[in-house]
């Protein structure tokens, strides 16, 4: 088979989109990566493996939404998702005055969702695997606690609510450096 027939039978493919998402994935496992092994003191081998597979699970399952979520869509609001995704701009048409209002919205769902994904990845691979390996015990630190400012057990458990606290900070440190990244690729694009 030609390599243009190739070509031919994939169509229009979104490369810019899929370089841009794979740069943006790399960047989103280090620093995670990073505050994983922070947080639950992983090993620096363990913690990559686990940023990578909560990462990979929540694009893949992003990607399959959106898609889904896509076809379903009025005809205007199809065309300015095309046209972002494809061409990396909108169209000006009858949503253009709400788009600002309707990209937060999207943006903050879209946190949430992602970050109770990776949290119940999390939790999945911790019943899977066993439990997560520590690297070494923090040394514990001597402090008085007078009655009063005792602090309560959590309703979860010790090991959920440290989980869910490493996942929040993981995911909100990634999604503040994507948004940075985004607002410099709007910026080096605009420039003249």
């Amino acid at each position: 088979m030609p390599f243009t027939d190739l070509l031919a039978d994939l169509g229009l493919m979104p490369l810019r989109a899929m370089a841009f998402q794979t740069m943006l994935l790399m960047v989103a496992i280090a620093l995670e990566a990073m505050v994983l092994r922070q947080h639950l003191r992983l090993g620096y081998q363990s913690s990559v493996h686990y940023a990578a597979s909560l990462n990979l699970l929540a694009t893949s399952l992003g990607w399959l939404a959106f898609l889904a979520l896509e076809a379903v869509l009025p005809p205007e609001w199809q065309q300015q998702v095309i046209s972002y995704v494809l061409f990396n701009h909108l169209y000006v048409n009858g949503l253009s005055p709400n788009l600002p209002v309707m990209v937060v919205v999207t943006a903050m769902g879209v946190f949430f969702l992602t970050y109770w994904v990776k949290l119940q990845g999390l939790n999945a691979l911790t019943r899977l695997l066993g439990s997560l390996p520590v690297v070494a015990p923090r040394p514990k630190i001597q402090r008085r606690f007078y009655p009063r400012s005792q602090p309560q057990p959590s309703p979860a458990g010790p090991e959920q609510s440290s989980h869910a606290l490493a996942v929040l900070h993981a995911n909100a440190l990634s999604f503040t450096a994507i948004l940075l990244l985004l607002v410099i690729r709007l910026v080096l694009q605009v420039a003249p």
